[in-house]
């Protein structure tokens, strides 16, 4: 077998990122010398719309004018709410544990369907979503909202509805992250998670939304960088041949194309290392091996392939077959086709429309100090001539998509009230200024901890009379801030711009119609203040 055909080979099982918005020297050395197939983009990649429509493009054509004769993968994880590659000329949409507050599937198509015509008319043709990990561990630190919910129908009807909403606009889906990143309390980026688990157990939770996709064939499954002790202890489920071959290939009869996560993360990175780990993933049975950013482990990784296959280490006739299911693939891409500038236009607004419905189904009133006084329906708080917004300082960088918090809330506010005074700070910076909090006529806490935070921050609230708790990573603190004083307590499920104008809104009187999409103590799924418990059956 010659060395050009191995090595245009083992560059179409791999997809690979870059630094620019522009086409660099990595990515054109990776598609021109090394015959990579796959490209990944990251909001790094992403200035405005009109220029990733041209750089996909320009990606096409570089690889067909050195010789690639199917059309790149050109992928992206728009996962929507906290995790959003497209640019900000394009209108949000909340993500996924939004979308299960709102509690209707339909919905979760709708976002679908319009989260892929803006990706596809970007030339971006495999969605690399949805998160189909059930969050049923409260300390999770990497997936949290960007799970449906804590139960396997609800994600597996959600996660359907969304890859359905996705494949009618021409975009692949790929479900993540196989089997199940859900009960976890470290983040494979930065260690090797372990998850107890026998099968018995997973077919009966972790595996059933997964299930739910293949059966509907789905192009794409991501695995997950954690090792499941039950099923094979010695590696992670992207190196497990049990998991991958056993339990995803000849189980659940997927025949669509694995994914590795990316393999510079800390779980592979720093245990096997990138390029053993990318044989031994090849070994285990994935197809495509993902390495995101840097050029030097994206070239170990495919050298470390090409001297396992002329050393006899891996076989030929598997990287053949990975190469076989991607080219199978690639005739499902729909490359973008020209719109008129009236149907883009609709499109945007639609979208607008759309972000809004989502935005006020998904917010999610968990307390209100006046249902306990009696009060049959929210109060509205007075309009504000001033208003003070705490956020934490240590917000993990994984979970700021977008504008800043304090941006996001100011330039929210200036929707409502051009002149309204605004203070963003620390929490810290506040502590210093309990005497001068109650000169504002709003005291807004914009929670992104997994834990209890310092005892002071409730003193501060209870001093308030107009003091409210935003959740934006977790509605799991509720009660604690329910506990400490706070009038209000919202989950918006994710920090962004349209979920914090409908949380503004509804301080005025606007209605919360979102349920808890996950059990917190003894508040189950469906709870609402002033709405009780209800779950309905998707």
């Amino acid at each position: 077998m010659s060395d050009d055909y191995l090595r245009r080979l083992i560059g179409q099982i791999m997809i690979c990122g870059f630094p620019s918005p522009y086409l660099d020297p990595q990515v054109q050395e990776l598609i021109r010398e090394y015959h990579v197939g796959n490209i990944i983009l990251f909001a790094r990649n992403i200035l405005s719309y009109g220029q990733i429509a041209e750089l996909t493009g320009t990606l096409q054509k570089l690889a067909r004018d050195n010789g690639q004769t199917t059309p790149l993968i050109i992928a992206t994880d728009q996962e929507n709410g906290m995790v959003s590659r497209l640019s900000p000329d394009i209108p949000g949409l909340p993500g996924n544990m939004a979308l299960g507050a709102a509690q209707d599937a339909n919905l979760a198509y709708d976002a679908g369907v319009m989260t892929g015509k803006f990706l596809q008319r970007a030339g971006i043709n495999m969605n690399l979503a949805p998160v189909l990990d059930i969050n049923n561990n409260p300390l999770n630190p990497v997936i949290g909202v960007r799970s449906f919910g804590d139960t396997p129908l609800e994600v597996g009807s959600m996660g359907l509805a969304m890859v359905q909403g996705l494949e009618k606009s021409g975009v692949l889906a790929c479900g993540k992250h196989f089997p199940g990143h859900g009960d976890t309390y470290l983040d494979s980026h930065r260690d090797l998670p372990h998850i107890g688990h026998d099968l018995k157990r997973m077919h009966r939770f972790e595996l059933i939304p997964f299930k739910a996709v293949i059966d509907k064939g789905i192009a794409a499954i991501m695995t997950a960088h954690v090792v499941f002790d039950q099923l094979d202890p010695l590696h992670p489920a992207t190196l497990s041949p049990q998991v991958l071959g056993g339990l995803l290939r000849d189980t659940l009869g997927f025949g669509g194309v694995i994914t590795t996560d990316c393999l510079e993360m800390a779980a592979i990175s720093g245990t096997v290392g990138v390029g053993p780990g990318a044989v031994m993933a090849l070994a285990a049975g994935a197809d495509m091996i993902m390495v995101s950013h840097r050029l030097a482990w994206q070239k170990e990784a495919m050298n470390a392939i090409y001297e396992a296959l002329t050393q006899g280490v891996l076989p030929l006739s598997r990287l053949e077959e990975a190469g076989e299911r991607i080219a199978r693939l690639k005739t499902r891409v729909s490359l973008p086709a020209e719109y008129p500038v009236g149907e883009m236009k609709g499109d945007l607004t639609r979208a607008l429309n759309l972000q809004e419905e989502l935005s006020l189904k998904a917010l999610n009133c968990l307390y209100d100090q006046g249902e306990e006084q009696g009060s049959s329906q929210p109060i509205p708080f007075p309009s504000p001539t001033s208003v003070y917004f705490m956020y934490d300082a240590n917000v993990p960088p994984m979970m700021v998509q977008g504008p800043m918090p304090a941006k996001a809330l100011t330039d929210s506010l200036r929707l409502l009230w051009e002149d309204v005074r605004i203070q963003v700070s620390t929490v810290d910076e506040a502590m210093a200024l309990t005497d001068k909090l109650s000169h504002y006529d709003w005291l807004i806490y914009l929670s992104s901890g997994l834990t209890a935070p310092d005892e002071n921050l409730g003193t501060l609230l209870s001093d308030h009379p107009h003091s409210v708790v935003w959740l934006v990573r977790t509605p799991y603190l509720f009660p604690w801030f329910k506990n400490h004083g706070a009038k209000r307590v919202y989950a918006l499920y994710e920090n962004t711009p349209w979920m914090m104008k409908a949380a503004l809104r509804a301080l005025l009187g606007q209605g919360a119609w979102g349920r808890l999409a996950v059990r917190v103590e003894d508040y189950p799924a469906g709870y609402k203040a002033y709405g009780g418990t209800m779950r309905t059956t998707r």
